[in-house]
């Protein structure tokens, strides 16, 4: 009797010490594989952020915790396939049949992933914060980076000590850091902001500037819907949409031609399912969906052939309408504007007064415009400057005061006018402005101003003619250049390069169109590197000789009759400095006049002279 009370209390004692492991014996399977490979610190911390951000509403609770336990459990049974605990299992056992550390590493960054997706929707899903007083200007300590947030007041100010983020409605400082290179990307509602470092996109909180999620391989992104964002990859790869409820990214291809790297997404307005993608070789509407954990994307609409107006979108170029119907920016010299919903694209032109840069107001035919006068037909031209377009009157009013050279956009949250010249912003409802006058009227005067402009560079060249030497007797050129005009095309290199077999160095190509004129025209053509120099001819083009020059040796081709002389190795790429003043002393002995007239750069692809 004694050995067996002896015997049932060392059981007793024995069930006692290894009790826990017992009742860990009976628990669920998948539970005993996840904790012989437990979750780091960082998701398990990262996950109470996320349990706190939710709230206590029992509807958020109930579907998140729904969602970890599946996700839990798909972890156990993915990097576990082929071994199954049973109460026979110790937890010394089930740590060394669950090995695959492997994949459970990747499952985590996964779960990590989808953790920080979680945080992201719920403040995206935020209303913006309500917008004070407006001052009427603000005091920048740098230079704003990327538009202003749509329904908050906050913009982003990079300076050479880190990053802002500053709201309008006084100026104050939400959130700084220092030494954050690059700009800012804000949400629509101010409520996060995603920055692009060394390749990999950072989606982090305003307040505090917590990094809640982080994707690699992301060039830029775009806030497209309350639960997916758009990403342009860092190679030459698709763009891809990441979805905020599952975490699963999917690419966003079209078409298996052409280039990825030139591609742009912008959101479709009150279709929260909705996409445009701007790519080679159209654009497209798209619609994403997401049943079953699968992540889809299918084409709802499509505008084949490449649209040259909206190739700035590519770069970033362009902002959207107040009413987000419309993509409103410069392109191909004119005001563009994109429908967001139907694709069509409607085009202001103003030539030959060139648009350089477009913003919205309130009202949404009404557009701010900094137009420019060609610097070929007119330097510094008095019509330069911003103007206020009225599309449906069809009027031009030119910005009066010192916002007539400043840089204006449009802050639609605070509904503002936004004057930059650094480091100060001034903000107004409405700009002092001329009468308008039609478009027509405009572009009218400014001719007007180019041709007069016009008459005075030939009193200009004709006094200079009668000023240059005469030309030696037994110059090649003496029966060419009899009372012709002398023009000039200088660069330093070509933009377009072509393969010429047998030549160490690079040679470029370069397009030079030779108009009708009344005179015959000596064309002087220079550059630093090698150049194919193209000539086009006009029927009735006057071309009396050619003259060559160059560090590197250049080619001529379609000069015709005219003859085509190398006469030296000076070149020039702008008309200040020594080199051009050398350049006309050398054009004068061959052609018994100066240059009249000089186009140059440091690189070029094509140029037209001649004309009346």
């Amino acid at each position: 009797m004694h050995r067996l009370l002896t015997l049932l209390a060392v059981s007793a004692l024995a069930l006692l010490l290894a009790g826990c492991d017992l009742r860990q014996r009976f628990g669920n399977a998948e539970e005993r594989i996840n904790a012989a490979a437990p979750l780091g610190i960082d998701i398990r911390q990262a996950r109470e952020r996320l349990v706190e951000q939710s709230g206590e509403a029992k509807a958020g609770r109930d579907s998140f915790d729904s969602a970890w336990s599946a996700r839990m459990r798909a972890r156990a049974m993915s990097c576990s396939p082929d071994f199954t605990p049973t109460w026979r299992h110790s937890s010394d056992e089930v740590r060394a049949a669950v090995n695959n550390k492997a994949c459970f590493a990747d499952f985590d960054r996964k779960l990590t992933r989808w953790i920080g997706a979680q945080r992201v929707r719920l403040l995206l899903a935020q209303p913006a914060a309500a917008v004070g007083d407006i001052p009427p200007s603000i005091t920048l300590s740098g230079r704003l980076a990327g538009t202003p947030s749509a329904q908050s007041s906050l913009v982003a100010v990079t300076a050479a000590d880190g990053l802002e983020l500053v709201a309008l409605d006084g100026g104050r400082t939400v959130f700084k850091e220092r030494g954050a290179g690059g700009g800012a990307n804000l949400a629509p509602n101010g409520r996060l902001f995603a920055q692009t470092v060394s390749g990999a996109l950072r989606i982090r909180a305003v307040e505090g500037g917590e990094t809640l999620l982080e994707l690699p391989d992301v060039r830029s992104m775009r806030w497209l819907s309350p639960w997916f964002i758009g990403l342009g990859s860092a190679g030459n790869k698709p763009s891809s949409l990441f979805s905020l409820n599952s975490g699963e990214e999917v690419a966003v291809v079209v078409n298996t031609m052409g280039s990825h790297s030139n591609e742009a997404l912008l959101p479709v307005p009150g279709q929260g399912n909705r996409f445009n993608l701007l790519t080679f070789p159209g654009l497209y509407q798209l619609e994403a969906q997401e049943q079953g954990g699968k992540f889809s994307i299918t084409a709802v609409a499509e505008k084949p052939g490449v649209d040259p107006r909206l190739m700035g979108l590519t770069s970033g170029q362009g902002q959207l309408s107040p009413d987000g119907k419309q993509w409103v920016l410069a392109g191909d010299r004119k005001l563009v504007r994109l429908d967001l919903t139907t694709l069509e694209v409607q085009e202001h032109s103003f030539m030959p007064i060139l648009v350089q840069a477009a913003a919205p107001t309130a009202k949404p035919d009404q557009f701010v415009l900094d137009l420019l006068v060609p610097s070929d037909t007119v330097a510094g031209s008095s019509h330069n400057g911003n103007y206020l377009f009225d599309a449906t009157a069809g009027t031009l009013a030119r910005v009066e005061g010192a916002a007539a050279r400043r840089s204006i956009g449009y802050v639609p949250a605070i509904r503002r006018l936004m004057q930059q010249s650094l480091p100060t912003l001034w903000l107004s409802e409405q700009l002092d402005t001329t009468a308008p006058r039609p478009v027509a009227d405009v572009v009218a005067a400014a001719l007007e101003e180019a041709n007069l402009h016009k008459l005075a560079q030939v009193e200009a060249e004709q006094q200079r003619v009668a000023a240059s030497p005469a030309l030696q007797t037994g110059s090649p050129l003496l029966a060419s250049v009899q009372n012709a005009q002398v023009e000039g095309v200088g660069i330093y290199e070509a933009r377009e390069k072509i393969a010429q077999p047998g030549q160490s160095r690079s040679t470029g190509r370069v397009v030079v169109n030779v108009r009708r004129s009344p005179r015959p025209l000596v064309l002087v053509l220079c550059s630093y590197e090698p150049v194919q120099w193209q000539l086009r001819l006009e029927p009735g083009a006057k071309l009396g000789a050619v003259l060559v020059s160059g560090y590197y040796d250049s080619t001529v081709v379609g000069a015709g009759d005219a003859r085509v002389l190398k006469i030296g190795s000076i070149h020039a790429y702008k008309q200040e400095g020594p080199e051009f003043a050398a350049l006309q002393r050398e054009v004068s002995r061959w052609a018994g006049r100066p240059i009249s007239l000089f186009q140059s750069g440091y690189s070029g692809v094509s140029f037209s002279v001649g004309g009346s």
